[in-house]
């Protein structure tokens, strides 16, 4: 028994890690991203690199593992495609809000898709929710409010209504992601198989987009941007991905979850140590609620699967 309980606790203890890892990693997304930005890629010159690297890094380990990457039906087919889309249009407004406001704000109101699907099963699938649930989705709405009225969320020449509503369509479209892939079950897709063509797809959609736009994909040609491309593929992405599943299969999505909250606070230092961002106590205030109001959330959907 004792023997058992070690080997529990052993798990435990690399679940927690795995999960920390995980967000954190994520964390340091706006912090490569922008520092591409300034030196001179487009939004869809980082996104393209961004998950080409990462999805041709998980293509090899997939090789490597002998796993198959073959769509086994158009079932399988059009889900992807559908959560592809939708975790692309998270990837652009995010970094859009990255560039015009706080990127610890922004990474913080991304944050909040755990209440944006809990409002959403309420208002459209009639779920019940308790009393709780419904303060805690109130908190977050002030917490919004803080944020959004504070000095904090500035950023030196960007457009800070532009930055809000693009992080706030991050949160809803990654809410959307969670939502629609229970509703098809698309997680049931083998994890890595699922994981690889979200990844290239999204490469693709990017690719094109900066072609149509900005009428090329731009070439980096200088070591400090491919470190940021890297960093921003390999650490930020293709690491935050396979920890974050290593986190679930050891101590379960609730708690992997709930240390999901490591990632914005991640942001919110990174962009006071290194972007020259400040943090006043009134956002830092609208933070704390937001992050109390989403571990919340997240406990009682947890507590309501075991009832």
């Amino acid at each position: 028994m004792q023997k058992y309980d070690r080997k529990r606790r052993r798990i435990t203890i690399n679940g927690i890690f795995y999960a920390v890892i995980s967000s954190m990693s994520f964390g340091f997304s706006p912090l490569f991203s922008l520092a591409l930005i300034a030196a001179g890629l487009s939004d869809f010159d980082i996104l393209s690199y961004r998950w080409l690297i990462a999805g041709l890094v998980l293509m090899f380990y997939a090789f490597a593992k002998k796993k198959s990457l073959r769509l086994n039906s158009f079932d399988e087919a059009w889900k992807i495609i559908l959560l592809s889309v939708l975790r692309a249009i998270t990837s652009v407004t995010l970094l859009i809000g990255y560039v015009n406001i706080s990127s610890g704000i922004a990474a913080t109101l991304n944050f909040m898709y755990p209440v944006i699907v809990t409002l959403t099963m309420v208002i459209f699938f009639g779920e019940k929710r308790s009393a709780t649930d419904y303060l805690a989705i109130l908190a977050s709405i002030f917490g919004v409010y803080l944020l959004a009225s504070g000095d904090s969320i500035v950023a030196h020449g960007g457009n800070t209504r532009l930055g809000l509503i693009c992080s706030l369509i991050s949160a809803f479209s990654f809410a959307a992601y969670y939502i629609v892939m229970k509703q098809v079950k698309a997680d049931k897709i083998e994890v890595v198989k699922f994981t690889t063509w979200i990844m290239m797809l999204s490469a693709v959609y990017f690719i094109i987009c900066a072609f149509i736009f900005n009428g090329k994909l731009t070439l980096i040609t200088d070591a400090r941007s491919w470190m940021n491309a890297l960093g921003l593929g390999l650490w930020a992405t293709m690491v935050s991905n396979i920890t974050g599943v290593k986190g679930i299969r050891r101590i379960g999505p609730t708690m992997t979850s709930i240390l999901g909250a490591v990632q914005p606070v991640t942001a919110v230092i990174l962009g006071v140590l290194f972007l020259g961002e400040h943090l006043y106590l009134r956002s830092l205030i609208g933070i704390s609620i937001i992050l109390v109001a989403v571990c919340i959330i997240v406990l009682h959907q947890n507590n309501r699967k075991h009832k």
